[in-house]
This record gives structure tokens, C-alpha cells and sequence, in this order.
């Protein structure tokens, strides 16, 4: 079997792999906008041509243009091609190949981000059925080896290596990508993730990608004296340059080809090459090696480096407004930065909802995609201005992944320390046009990113010289048809790290009580939202346009045929009679003024606090003990 044959060969000899597909495509003219895994149906000659020219430079071992060949990568549109795109992949290689060279099935790691979408993050049992599909396919067109490569999170490598074990007998190469202080980017160090490894069954150990060849040098020092296994290593040719559409990779091919012989002397059995690496580098390596046996190796056994994980429990931070004891229900109430410079009107309004006794306010981000000033600078002087905290809303739309890490550290020294994680509207809803979403992250992934830096690290693994103190709240739509559903989502986000939740505005008591009810267990204070009607024409968009907001029919009714000030007194009307039958089991309000008119918050605070009072000196005329909520 000529999977035996390769594991006995890298005990042997050193086997060189090929290079780059990525690259070699987007020399062709084909951009990321498009599936590169889809080619292999499309455009067969092309891939058939591409690796001939890593055979006839001198590879031994060719991967599958099958990358990303699985049903999160390839989207909904193409999910039902993955078994044929796996199969002809391999196809394509053998074609090839015959047996000059391995025919290796490349799996790379599932998107667990979905643009646009406030989407859960997969359970191990649907990930596994997604790496069982396309590893079967490729196991079933004779595949000869698994390359499970380029993965930054260990627990779904182990996952995929689990799965792989399951259906087939394949030998499994296993690479990480690694940065250059030797963790992932989910914070695993090198030496934890030998030892997981190990204990999993992989036949192979090794590193590729990452931040350039460095990275991999530094991996593979760990690697070849921490186990006796062959390992792999494909470095990139350097770090990437972004020029004209392409990313363009720069080390030269002299320097390139001294790191891959010199980590071969380490004891590397496998050398290859990813992102930037062409025919003329494997080339260079054959002319370098010839054929080499594997370097001696010393193993030096090690502990394994243990880095904290977001799986490790965060509580409440010291400084959190949750923490508050005195008694009523939390108020928090929603003020939108402006949509041009004039800040202060903003100002005011704080100072007046600070006089009435609120207990937080709460700022927008671009809500509804629509241009505003940025929150986070408004937010200081208001929290400044009235000793109010203030909690920023932070969106996944209108920034990346490092520009999300970049505003949390601003956030923690500018002493903003409460954030509502969101995935954001998309921009194309908004009023800038030309303005494009960014979703690197959606709110499942941002709550986590934000528990990481409560543990001191950033979303490398890197520390960040102390811990933030961040109290993390979320979105919670209760409106919806199931809420059993939007409940099981919720809890998901609380096992992320979530403290504190505020609601989609509700108008109806028995969808109230069945929340109560449902999330009895999870443990956080939730926050009912609440936000008064102005009109029947307010109430009608409200309720047929604006997404997550059901208005009863007997809501609608009452505000038919009103307009002006009878319909905002109607509104707040509904609003204060909602208010009076949850006040006995709110945790806190959330009150969202419509189109900035405060005195509408303003009004329903007061009512709030009026019947709090009015319930505390009911329940001492009785003789009850007084209660307290606690947010």
C-alpha cells in the first residue's frame, strides 16, 4: 500500500513536496473572488498543467487543489460539489503523478465565520460530519496520504484528525501554522500542540504557512527535538505584499532555499513549500538535497507550554456597572452619536438621564449601517462629562480583525470597559454607498476575542502586558417564531463569555414571560428592551420593516389613525403599561428613544423608579421584607 510505502520512505530518505497552488492560480489571472477548488471542475488543464510542472521540477509528494474543499469554504451555492470536486481533485494528481509521486488529499480548515450572518459557532459533532465528507471523498478517489494543513486552532485539527481515524487508514500529516513566537493563533503553543498530537495518532507532525519562513524555523527547532515522528515543514516565501489585487510574496529564492535546507539538517523528513512558493524553489531544493537521508536527531522531551485558552471560565470584572447593589432594575438607555460634529446636544441629554437616576447609557456603532461619529471618542467625554458608564456598541461590519483588536486596547485606556459585541447590519442597508461589510468576525466571535484579552492575550496568543477588564454584553432577540432557538443561541454566547444581554424592544407580556422562563437558568441579567411608538405610521414600519421588532395586533390597533402628540402619548402609554407587568421580574430596562427624543426616556425612567417605590412601600404596609434586584 503506497500509503506504508510513503511513512517508510520519510524514515529513509528526505521526500520533497510541491510548492504553492494558491500562487500559481493568481499568476494565471484567477483571484480569490473565485472558488480555487472549484477549478478542478472548470478548468482541469490548468491544474493538470500546474502539477506536472512540480513533478518535472523534482516533487515527490503532490498535494489535491482541495484546500478548501469542504461545504463552509465553498458556501451554500456549491456545497453539493464537494465529494466531486475532492474526487477529481485527486484525479488530477494521479493522472500525473502515476507512480512518480504521493497523491496527497489536502484538507484545510473549516470558515467558522459566516459574513453578514449572526450565525453559531459549529459543534464538534457538525464539524466532524463536514471533515468526514470530504475526507471520505478524497480517501474513496485513492488518495495515498492526508495533508491536514495550514490549521490555527488544535482542537479542530484534532477534530479533522479524529474524523480522518474514523474513515480511513491513510497516513496523516498534521501541520499548524504558527507565528513567529511559536503559538497559533488561537494562543497554543508548539510544545502543547506536539504533545496533543502525539497522543491523537498523527503520523506526521509539522508546520506551514504562518507568518513567514521564520515562523516555521522556529517551529521546527521544537518539533525535531520534542518527537521521534517525521516531520513536515512547507514555509511561505516570506510575508506578503499586497499590489494591485495580488498578494505578492518577496523573499528571495537564495534565502528560501538556505532556511529549508538548514531546518533539513534539523531533522525535518518532509520539506515543501506554501503561500508564494513556485516550481523553481522545489526545483532549487532537488538540485540542494539530491537524495539525503534524514538528519540524527536528539529529542528532548518537554513539558508542554500552557497558554490560556478561551475555554477557560471569565467572572465579572471588579469595575463592572453589573456589580451595582442598590435596588430596582438596571435602566439603561440607548443615545446615538450624531450624524454630523455637533456633539453636545448629546451631552446634555446625558446629563439629564444622570439627574433622573439612570443607571448606564449605551452608544451605538454606525447603527443600521448609517454614518455616524464614532462612538468610542463621544463615549469618553460622556462618561467623563456625567460619571455614567457608558457601553460601547462594537461591530463586526465596519472592522477587521486587527482593527477590532486595535479599538480594544483603545476602549481599556480610555477606561470604556462595558462593550456590546455585535455582528453589525450590513453596510449595503446603509446611507454611504460604495461602503462594503468587513465580517472577519461575527458576535459569537468577537464575544470570544474579547474573553481573550479579559485573559491578558490578544487573538495571536501574544500577551497584552495586562488584562483587560471588559463586561461583555449581547443581543438577544426574543421576537422571533422560535425562541427556543434564539434562547440556545444566547446560552451559546454565555458559554463564550458573555455577562450581560439587552433585548430587541418587546410588546407582548406572554413572549416576556416565556423568556423569563426559558433563560431562568443561564445565569446573567437580561435587559428588556423597551421603546415607545410615535405614530400608526411609525408603528406600521416598525413592525413590517425593522428586523427582530414584532408588534401585537392589539399594539397596532391601539396606535391606528394616531399621529403627532397623541401618538407619542399612546406610545408611551403601551410602553409604561409593558413596564408595570415586568417590573416584578426584570432584571433591567432598556430604553431606546425614538429619533433622539430623550424626554420620551426620560418620562419612562421616571415611571420605572415611581413604580419600584410604589411596589417597596406596598410590600412594607404588608410587613414583607423588602427585596432587591440585583443586576
Amino acid at each position: 500500500m503506497r500509503g506504508r510505502e510513503f511513512l517508510a520512505r520519510l524514515r529513509e530518505e528526505v521526500l520533497i513536496g510541491d510548492g504553492a497552488i494558491g500562487t500559481m492560480l493568481s499568476e494565471r489571472g484567477f483571484g480569490r473572488d473565485s472558488s480555487f477548488e472549484r477549478l478542478n471542475l472548470t478548468h482541469p488543464e490548468i491544474l493538470r498543467d500546474l502539477h506536472q510542472a512540480y513533478l518535472d521540477a523534482g516533487a515527490e509528494v503532490l498535494e489535491t487543489n482541495t484546500f478548501g474543499a469542504n461545504r463552509t469554504k465553498l458556501g451554500e451555492r456549491h456545497a453539493g460539489e464537494v465529494a466531486d470536486i475532492n474526487r477529481v481533485g485527486v484525479a488530477l494528481v494521479r493522472e500525473v503523478a502515476g507512480d512518480r509521486a504521493y497523491v496527497a488529499g489536502s484538507v484545510g480548515p473549516l470558515s467558522v465565520r459566516h459574513a453578514g450572518r449572526e450565525t453559531a459557532p459549529l459543534t464538534d459533532e457538525e464539524v466532524r460530519a463536514i471533515f468526514r465528507e470530504q475526507i471520505v471523498a478524497l480517501a474513496d478517489a485513492g488518495a495515498d496520504l492526508l495533508m491536514l494543513e495550514t490549521f490555527t486552532d488544535l482542537h479542530q485539527l484534532l477534530l479533522a484528525l479524529e474524523t480522518a481515524r474514523s474513515v480511513c487508514d491513510l497516513p496523516l500529516v498534521c501541520m499548524l501554522a504558527f507565528h513567529e513566537k511559536g503559538h497559533t493563533y488561537s494562543g497554543v503553543h508548539v510544545t502543547s500542540a506536539v504533545e496533543s498530537l502525539l497522543r491523537a495518532g498523527a503520523d506526521v507532525i509539522g508546520a506551514n504557512c504562518g507568518r513567514g519562513v521564520r515562523s516555521v524555523v522556529h517551529a521546527v527547532k521544537v518539533l525535531t527535538s520534542a518527537t521521534e515522528l517525521p516531520v513536515a515543514a512547507y514555509p511561505n516565501a516570506g510575508l506578503p505584499e499586497y499590489v494591485d489585487g495580488r498578494y505578492l510574496f518577496g523573499a528571495p529564492l537564495p534565502y528560501l532555499t538556505d532556511q529549508a535546507v538548514a531546518m533539513v539538517e534539523q531533522g525535518v523528513n518532509l520539506i515543501g513549500g506554501c503561500c508564494g512558493t513556485t516550481p523553481a524553489y522545489v526545483a532549487r531544493l532537488r538540485e540542494r538535497l539530491g537524495k539525503r537521508k534524514p538528519a540524527v536527531r536528539v529529542t528532548i522531551p518537554s513539558r508542554p507550554v500552557v497558554v490560556p485558552t478561551t475555554a477557560m471560565p471569565v467572572g465579572l470584572p471588579n469595575n463592572s456597572m453589573l456589580r451595582r447593589r442598590s435596588a430596582g432594575p438596571f435602566i439603561v438607555v440607548e443615545l446615538d452619536p450624531p450624524r454630523d460634529l455637533h456633539y453636545e446636544p448629546v451631552l446634555r441629554r446625558a446629563q439629564e438621564l444622570r439627574d433622573l437616576g439612570v443607571d448606564a447609557i449605551t452608544m451605538g456603532d454606525n447603527t443600521v449601517a448609517t454614518l455616524r461619529m464614532g462612538n468610542m471618542a463621544l463615549a469618553q467625554i460622556v462618561q467623563e462629562q456625567t460619571d455614567l458608564p457608558v457601553i460601547v456598541h462594537l461591530t463586526c461590519r465596519d472592522h477587521n480583525l486587527l482593527g477590532l483588536q486595535s479599538l480594544l486596547m483603545a476602549a481599556h485606556v480610555q477606561g470604556l470597559h462595558h462593550i456590546l459585541a455585535l455582528t453589525g447590519d450590513p453596510a449595503r442597508v446603509g446611507d454611504q454607498p460604495g461602503a462594503t461589510s468587513v465580517y472577519d468576525l461575527n458576535s459569537f466571535g468577537l464575544i470570544e476575542l474579547i474573553a481573550k484579552f479579559n485573559r491578558g492575550i490578544n487573538n495571536a496568543g501574544l500577551p497584552l502586558g495586562r488584562q483587560t477588564e471588559f463586561t461583555i454584553g449581547v443581543a438577544f432577540n426574543p421576537n422571533g417564531r422560535n425562541l427556543t432557538a434564539q434562547v440556545a443561541r444566547l446560552r451559546k454566547k454565555v458559554a463564550l463569555g458573555a455577562h450581560f444581554a439587552m433585548t430587541q424592544p418587546i410588546y407582548d407580556l406572554d413572549r416576556y414571560r416565556q423568556m423569563r422562563q426559558e433563560t431562568a437558568d443561564l445565569g446573567i441579567p437580561i435587559f428588556v428592551g423597551v421603546m415607545p411608538l410615535l405614530s400608526e405610521r411609525n408603528a406600521e414600519f416598525v413592525h413590517n420593516e425593522v428586523p427582530g421588532i414584532a408588534l401585537t395586533e392589539a399594539v397596532r390597533q391601539r396606535m391606528k389613525g394616531l399621529s403627532g402628540k397623541a401618538g407619542r402619548q399612546m406610545g408611551l402609554e403601551i410602553c409604561k403599561e409593558l413596564i408595570d407587568g415586568m417590573i416584578e421580574t426584570a432584571d433591567g430596562f432598556y430604553i431606546i428613544p425614538p429619533q433622539t427624543r430623550t424626554e420620551m426616556a426620560l418620562e419612562l425612567a421616571d415611571h420605572i423608579h415611581q413604580r419600584w417605590n410604589a411596589r417597596g412601600n406596598r410590600e412594607a404596609a404588608l410587613g414583607l421584607p423588602a427585596t432587591q434586584a440585583e443586576s
